[in-house]
């Protein structure tokens, strides 16, 4: 999937361990939990936002053209491709946006001050309202490690009765509290996936939206963009993503 050479990659609790630099995102293979894995993280000069279809002035789908942005996946549930709404209340750039109700939205993503935080949906009316005050972001979604401990059930029992192995990707805070987007590097078992985050030292977990909303792409300084997934024909109705943009 991606071009790698060896080297250390910081942070993570892995037995094998390559890495690639680009500017803003520093990405690299690792094994963890006996399973091949991605693990995307942003550099100090970078900006993490959300951005969704439903915010006001909004400027189309990214674009791989656009070379300031060197990592995006999608983010949230997408609720069906014709109203394309978004799973659960969310925050961009301290606006709020109605979002469609869901039981697994047990979790959500704060960004403050270019700052991340992982935490449940307990304390998610306090995070709305820290996010609209500070211009942030926050969305919602499945929170699959809390505290360092799997939380496999909580990922949609349609997901998890697939008897198909199928590839994985998560918003994780590390336990040096840093972002990574970590992803498989084959097809797995959700719990394989859940345990090879947890080995990787994630102390939460937040799933991203995939299946065939999966497609995203990562951006290595002066090489092509490597996609992440396949590019599906329900790619065109992705709602909402995740980025890191270069400064």
């Amino acid at each position: 999937m991606m071009g790698i050479v060896s080297a250390a990659l910081m942070g993570c609790g892995s037995s094998k361990q390559n890495i690639l630099t680009g500017s803003g995102v520093i990405a690299g293979e690792a094994t963890a939990a006996g399973k091949q894995v991605i693990v995307m993280r942003p550099t100090g000069n970078a900006q993490v936002r959300f951005v969704s279809h439903k915010q006001n002035g909004f400027g189309g789908a990214p674009s791989v053209d656009d070379t300031s942005i060197v990592l995006n996946v999608a983010a949230a549930f997408t609720l069906d491709t014709e109203t394309m709404d978004v799973c659960g209340d969310h925050v961009v750039a301290g606006e709020l946006i109605k979002g469609y109700d869901d039981v697994t939205a047990t979790g959500h993503a704060l960004i403050v001050n270019n700052k991340v935080k992982i935490l449940p949906n307990s304390r998610l009316e306090e995070s709305i309202g820290l996010a609209v005050d500070k211009k942030g972001y926050l969305f919602q979604q499945c929170l699959i490690v809390e505290d360092g401990k799997g939380r496999v059930e909580r990922v949609p029992q349609a997901i998890r009765d697939r008897r198909a192995h199928i590839i994985y990707r998560a918003a994780c805070t590390m336990s040096d509290g840093s972002l990574a987007i970590v992803q498989g590097a084959e097809k797995m078992y959700c719990d394989e996936f859940v345990d090879a985050l947890v080995a990787l030292g994630a102390r939460q977990a937040l799933y991203l939206d995939m299946g065939t909303w999966a497609w995203g792409w990562v951006r290595e300084s002066g090489k092509p963009v490597r996609e992440l997934a396949e590019h599906f024909s329900n790619t065109r109705y992705q709602s909402n993503w995740l980025q890191v943009i270069a400064k």
